[in-house]
């Protein structure tokens, strides 16, 4: 038969298991409850609430008073942590609401700078349109002059389609609906698919390039190239005239590295951290242009799980290096 100690610890572990799930209002009335089954069933004379064994009136006394404390403690420490809790989802909230407020600051500013920026490379080739439309209807005007106002047309033309062009792929790099394709492709190619697309913007400046036989690339070869090419009319922007652009591209330890350099001015300290962001450029790399494009690189970049950093070259120029992992060679 088990004794009253046994009996005490058995209805002490009852009462503070409920105790941990209960409230204070249900634990105490527990606590109570098994105090006076412990002395009516278990503690001489049975049948009784008396107790007439002094060490079971210790044993008794003890029970109560370690259920009662044990109740309290349980009520407190989950009160405790269901304060935590509410903190803790305040912080959340607060967290969120700051990061939205920042998002939307953001926002706002990359907006501003959008405009900001479309305001002048838009109104440049829309007023050379006009001046040269305008030109173009002069009944007196000759041949030649004709073709030269009609290519001026031509050229501002393309590069409005530049702009969009720029803005499209920007929003859709922001809106995070970049799908990568991968498949094999020699780095050979995807040098050669860039420097078509830029072809106008290399125009003066010799480019040398080593993409040697070696391992296939497992990568989106249209995100890569396109990538690409955003960083090789950035380097033919700011590299002054006929000077040579430099681009390597092989596969080695189971990545894809390509690395643009150009002798331009290089880039401040300052500026190397915020070099891809939207809109941004370097002070002493600035001209013309939305600034888009080496935010859309990154992007398309990121897409594949690839990156691209910058640094600058002794004794002059810079280097845009990107590393897309690929898989392995094939």
């Amino acid at each position: 038969m088990a004794t009253p100690t046994v009996v005490a610890l058995l209805l002490l572990l009852a009462v503070l298991c409920i105790s941990a799930v209960a409230t204070r209002r249900v634990a105490v009335p527990a606590s109570v409850a098994a105090a006076l089954v412990l002395n009516f069933f278990f503690l001489p004379p049975l049948g009784t609430l008396t107790i007439a064994d002094p060490q079971h009136s210790i044993v008794w006394f003890v029970f109560l008073a370690v259920s009662l404390v044990g109740s309290h403690l349980a009520s407190a420490a989950r009160s405790r942590a269901a304060e935590a809790i509410a903190q803790r989802d305040e912080m959340a909230r607060l967290l969120a609401a700051r990061e939205e407020g920042e998002a939307a600051k953001r926002r706002a500013e990359l907006a501003t700078a959008l405009l900001n920026s479309m305001g002048h490379d838009l109104r440049t080739p829309l007023t050379a349109i006009e001046i040269a439309a305008a030109n173009l209807q002069d009944a007196g005007m000759s041949e030649s002059l004709r073709r030269e106002q009609a290519e001026i047309v031509r050229t501002q033309v393309v590069r409005l389609n530049r702009v969009f062009d720029r803005i499209i792929a920007m929003a859709r790099v922001d809106a995070g609906v970049l799908r990568a394709e991968p498949e094999w492709v020699h780095p050979g190619d995807i040098v050669e698919a860039a420097m078509q697309e830029v072809e106008a913007s290399l125009a003066g400046h010799p480019v040398v390039t080593d993409a040697p036989d070696g391992p296939l690339a497992f990568v989106d070869p249209r995100l890569t190239s396109t990538a690409l090419a955003r960083v090789i009319e950035n380097a033919a922007r700011y590299a002054p005239g006929v000077t040579p652009i430099a681009i390597t591209a092989a596969v080695n330890g189971g990545e894809l590295r390509i690395t643009v350099d150009d002798e331009g001015p290089g880039i401040p300290d300052a500026d190397l951290p915020r070099l891809f962001d939207p809109f941004y450029r370097a002070g002493s790399r600035s001209t013309d242009g939305l600034g888009m494009g080496l935010a859309i690189a990154r992007g398309l970049l990121v897409a594949q799980h690839g990156g691209i950093t910058a640094e600058n070259r002794s004794p002059r120029g810079a280097r845009f290096s990107i590393v897309i992992a690929t898989g392995g060679g094939h």
